[in-house]
């Protein structure tokens, strides 16, 4: 289960690397509304750098479910 608010925002031009637009949503999820139209420098902005990072990441979420 991913606990962040995640974002939805399928405009932004960083969203190919940020955590919160990439986690796998849970069946409950919160997501983030943002409508300002200058997105480039979003303050929720979360960086994954790369697709193994980003597995490792939701790995991470999964295995507090199991705990």
């Amino acid at each position: 289960m991913v606990d962040i608010a995640m974002c939805n925002r399928r405009d932004c031009e960083r969203k190919h690397t940020c955590y919160r637009y990439l986690a796998f949503p849970d069946e409950f999820q919160t997501f983030i509304i943002l409508t300002e139209p200058d997105i480039s420098d979003c303050e929720y902005y979360w960086k994954c750098r790369n697709p193994k990072e980003l597995r490792e990441m939701n790995k991470l979420n999964n295995s507090d479910e199991e705990n």
